[in-house]
């Protein structure tokens, strides 16, 4: 069974919203999807937080182009989710040009009334 937030919103809709605010770098749509203690892991190693991942989008440092979800499996039971998603993304990410498939792993959960990502990664797909 399919579990709502309190505006009806189930965790894919939610994850299509979040994936609409990437392509417009919408920082007001990404602060309601991304948990205040957001902790993503980048290809890199390093970790970032919600604060530096709307910073990225409103200074124009991270410009999606392009994000073309392939895949998605979504795990979701009493409020919390995972969701793995393969896209097709093309972006700007501090000066250098991304492109290519890409691994998304998201962790859900509804806070607030509503659903936000808490936990994630993201790696490139050779």
């Amino acid at each position: 069974m399919t579990t709502r937030d309190a505006s009806g919103r189930s965790v894919d809709e939610a994850q299509d919203a979040l994936h609409e605010a990437m392509r417009r770098s919408d920082t007001d749509a990404l602060r309601n999807v991304l948990f205040e203690g957001l902790a993503f892991e980048l290809p890199d190693g390093s970790v970032t937080d919600r604060e530096a991942d709307l910073n990225a989008h409103s200074t124009g440092a991270v410009r999606f182009e392009q994000i073309l979800e392939l895949h998605r499996s979504t795990r979701e039971h009493a409020g919390r989710a995972r969701v793995d998603s393969l896209v097709d993304a093309r972006l700007i990410d501090d000066g250098h040009r991304v492109e290519g498939k890409m691994s998304y792993l998201r962790y859900w959960s509804i806070i607030d009334g509503r659903w936000q990502v808490i936990a994630g990664s993201v790696q490139p797909v050779p």
